[in-house]
């Protein structure tokens, strides 16, 4: 990082986030934390940085479960089903919904194909460890890791990509309003510190980014350009031939995003379950994350053919699926229906949280999880 900015000169953000979290040797995401005793552990989870809804319930694979399968039946249950996820952390999520599919459509599972997108060894071997324990080795065929989208071919997937919490943590562009119009916040290192400096926009491709979405920055204000988001949709729409994407994420519609009060844009640094807004602290030690720009998302899938189909809170959407009912007979007490609360909570993840629904080459869908619109539907 320092000697490429020694040799070229200052380097976006984009790409001061990119090498922070990715690379391959010292990277946040590319590698374990080492303790005071030499024990080495994942970042995020518990006893992270972080935890992310699947580790705190199972209730979202179960109740994911019962979405897909009526997305099946929409495709006419086809004979090879592909379910995609992108970034899958601890594996706790395919991990719940192999375990819910087993127990609760083994049919769809007779009949399913389930992709890993991920990039990180570490976080592919702790995945694997999570799925072996509940699935089974006998099962692996039909558990498969890919490095990146491109690994599969355009038009080749019918059935449902997923994420969550994955677009937060794609590299973002940051970029401060002036008199002068949008300028780029670059990362340059002098006197031993990383600092911030002010330039052009770096690319014709950020430039387009900000015409074709029409994005206006208050001066004096700081906000985020999600470009790699948008390329990632991009390659969504490329490989997938028929079928639903579900994005889940923290963030907002675009007229929510770019408002004047939010002067400070949504960067913020995760390390230990504390948060900062320091991002040259602890580099390679601490997550980097920015709030979603749903609009962009929607309107970059519909330029590729894939259509939105709804926007809706976290909360609503697991009480679309029913997750109450699930939880009807259990202890109101127990573990399970406390983690639940967090996830329905009004003032957390319940509402911070949102799932965007794209489809393609459907028509029109009418899915259970969209049930209970939400107070937005401006990204659309």
């Amino acid at each position: 990082m320092i000697a490429e900015i020694a040799g070229n000169g200052p380097m976006t953000f984009a790409r001061y986030m990119e090498m922070a979290l990715y690379d391959p040797q010292e990277g946040y995401y590319m590698t374990l934390r080492e303790n005071l005793n030499g024990e080495k552990s994942q970042r995020m989870g518990w006893q992270g940085d972080f935890y992310t809804a699947p580790e705190l319930s199972p209730l979202l694979a179960r109740t994911l479960v019962q979405q897909v399968v009526e997305i099946d039946r929409y495709l006419g249950r086809p004979q090879n089903f592909v379910f995609v996820e992108m970034g899958a952390g601890t594996g706790a999520f395919a991990r719940d919904f192999l375990t819910s599919c087993r127990d609760e459509a083994p049919d769809l599972l007779s009949r399913l194909s389930y992709y890993i997108v991920e990039r990180s060894p570490s976080l592919r071997a702790e995945q694997q460890r999570a799925i072996d324990r509940v699935v089974g080795h006998k099962e692996s065929p039909r558990v498969q890791w890919l490095n990146s989208l491109p690994d599969c071919a355009d038009d080749s997937v019918t059935g449902v990509f997923f994420s969550n919490e994955l677009v937060d943590a794609f590299p973002i562009h940051r970029v401060k309003g002036t008199s002068a119009g949008i300028q780029e916040v670059l990362v340059d290192y002098i006197d031993g510190r990383f600092v911030e400096c002010l330039g052009g926009l770096s690319s014709v491709k950020v430039s387009e980014y900000v015409r074709q979405h029409n994005i206006v920055v208050g001066e004096g204000c700081t906000s985020e350009l999600h470009v790699q988001a948008g390329e990632w949709m991009a390659e969504v729409a490329s490989v997938l031939h028929r079928g639903v994407v579900i994005t889940v994420d923290y963030g907002h519609s675009a007229g929510d995003y770019y408002r004047p009060e939010r002067r400070d844009g949504t960067l913020l640094c995760y390390y230990r379950h504390s948060i900062s807004r320091d991002p040259y602290d602890r580099i390679g030690e601490q997550d980097l994350t920015a709030h979603v720009n749903f609009s962009a998302l929607a309107n970059i899938g519909t330029t590729h053919q894939v259509l939105p189909v709804g926007f809706t809170t976290l909360a609503n959407w697991l009480m679309g699926l029913g997750v109450d009912h699930l939880v009807a007979g259990m202890d109101q007490e127990s573990e399970e229906v406390r983690a639940l609360a967090q996830l329905l909570h009004p003032h957390g993840m319940g509402k911070t949280f949102k799932v965007l629904v794209q489809q393609k080459n459907m028509g029109s869908v009418s899915l259970k999880g969209l049930q209970f619109r939400a107070f937005f539907d401006d990204v659309l």
